[in-house]
């Protein structure tokens, strides 16, 4: 348990600020001491981050508080309370690339990215692909916001920390897929937990990975598996010629079709919690 000024150093908000949040907002409730002190819990802290990070990005407090209670309450409801996709896909009809970027930024803090892989990015994505099919957006206003995001999860990734853990990890997608958004995130998300990444991308051959694991005596490598792509339409060669190599390469599918790929172990389909699974596994030398 953490008390209001242990919080505020944590989160860079004013105890003043703090209490008018929990006050006027009722985003968290801290427990209190027997000396009728405020006592925060770690869930309470990161929910505190997030609105801190959110207000910081410039999104009003009323509303930052609105999201992250839909949030609790109900996490798919969080991004309908949440107005940045709308206006990404209105900045993104427009070509407008200044609008773009704050309303990506509006919902992608830096002390949030985290939850914005997990919840907001697979939505986002989810919409944008709805206003495409529904003619709202051409292909070159979808690819447009594709290439912002691309930029949002670049920049998450480039500001991790140095690798504290040894050992490269190759991370990519195999001949013929190319939607790759969700797993760079996850790439960002494993970085930032520590992680030696080496991301190689979308559309890689196989003999690329196979060279590319050789070359920098890989310890792992993660293979997307996308819905729209068969895992015998090129994840499977990339996962037979990684085991053929040695010293042994620990290998991991994700994506939604990443229990049909033989002789890779699944991770989650949250980026961050995929990410953790690795990160421990690494951590603890069984990979």
């Amino acid at each position: 348990m953490y008390t209001i000024k242990q919080v505020s150093g944590l989160t860079g908000v004013s105890e003043a600020v703090l209490r008018a949040w929990e006050s006027r907002y009722g985003i968290v409730e801290p427990s209190r001491s027997e000396g009728r002190y405020r006592l925060y819990s770690d869930e309470q802290v990161a929910v505190l981050r997030e609105m801190a990070a959110l207000v910081g990005a410039g999104v009003p407090a009323s509303r930052a508080a609105a999201t992250l209670l839909a949030e609790v309450r109900d996490p798919g409801a969080a991004v309908s309370a949440f107005p940045g996709w709308r206006g990404m896909v209105e900045a993104a009809a427009r070509l407008d690339v200044v609008a773009l970027d704050a309303a990506i930024a509006a919902a992608a803090p830096v002390e949030g990215f985290e939850a914005f892989a997990d919840v907001w990015l697979p939505d986002g994505l989810r919409e944008l692909g709805e206003a495409w099919a529904s003619g709202e957006l051409g292909v070159a206003a979808e690819h447009f916001a594709s290439a912002a995001l691309m930029r949002t999860i670049a920049g998450a990734f480039e500001a991790a920390g140095p690798p504290t853990t040894p050992g490269k990890v190759l991370v990519g997608l195999p001949p013929g897929a190319r939607h790759e958004l969700m797993l760079f995130a996850f790439a960002a998300c494993l970085r930032r937990l520590g992680a030696d990444v080496v991301y190689l991308g979308a559309d890689v051959p196989a003999a690329e990975w196979e060279r590319a694991a050789r070359e920098h005596r890989a310890r792992a490598a993660v293979v997307g598996v996308t819905s729209v792509q068969k895992p015998s339409d090129g994840a499977q060669e990339v996962v037979s010629r990684l085991a053929g190599i040695a010293p042994p390469v620990s290998v991991w599918a994700g994506g939604s079709r990443r229990a049909e790929v033989e002789g890779a172990e699944s991770l989650p389909d949250a980026p961050s919690e995929a990410a953790k699974v690795l990160h421990r596994a690494l951590v603890a030398g069984r990979t």
